[in-house]
């Protein structure tokens, strides 16, 4: 009797699958991040969402671009030097790439510099002038809304993009709650430039019509 009880009523089964496609996974952070910047306003995490896009296309859509400007930095070093001091920067050889060609360390090195903006935002979005209360402007939740959905989208793909490459190098040999989400998440690398190109053209507009009240809390 007590078994047929069981079967009768789902809830008092002894577990529950929930099963979410990666698009409405997607989709719940991208809500909780606009909710967020809906009640937080464009104002107080337009410098988080600016760093975080610049770090987006700095790390992730360009690839090991950022790994080649380093190590150009540093091989033409002496040359540069050389050249500050009067000397002929012709005949000061160039010194080794400081970072090596292979796949794991320029992911590694990307991997860390995108937290490293994003880090940068949170901290000069501290004392950011153009800070001020949401209820200040109309328009001011609702493009919050965007840019908090936005932003966590960035966030989102990024991770997507950088575990991708991290399986496709011979890792990814993980079980786990995390990793089942994160190879579900859908990767939108070809919607986000449309997305990016639609923020800053918010962001001039603004700055345009509002130029005088940018700087006023």
């Amino acid at each position: 009797m007590n078994n047929e009880w069981l079967i009768l009523v789902p809830l008092a089964q002894t577990a529950i699958t929930l099963s979410l496609s990666g698009f409405a996974l997607l989709a719940i952070l991208m809500a909780v991040g606009g909710y967020g910047g809906y009640q937080s306003g464009i104002r107080n995490i337009l410098t988080i969402a600016v760093w975080s896009i610049a770090a987006y296309i700095t790390c992730v859509q360009g690839g090991n671009a950022i790994v080649d400007l380093v190590n150009r930095f540093w091989e033409n070093s002496p040359r540069m030097i050389a050249f500050a001091v009067g000397s002929d920067a012709n005949a000061v050889a160039r010194l080794d790439p400081l970072i090596q060609s292979g796949f794991q360390v320029p992911l590694f090195f990307r991997f860390l510099a995108f937290i490293v903006l994003v880090m940068f935002g949170f901290f000069f979005n501290r004392k950011a002038a153009w800070k001020g209360p949401a209820s200040k402007e109309p328009l001011g939740k609702p493009l919050g809304l965007f840019v908090g959905g936005l932003t966590t989208l960035v966030w989102t793909n990024a991770t997507v993009v950088f575990w991708t490459e991290f399986k496709a190098s011979g890792g990814g040999g993980f079980d786990n709650p995390v990793t089942n989400i994160l190879n579900a998440l859908p990767d939108v690398s070809l919607l986000l430039p449309s997305l990016i190109a639609v923020f800053f053209l918010i962001l001039i507009i603004l700055v345009l019509f509002y130029f005088p009240k940018v700087w006023k809390p």
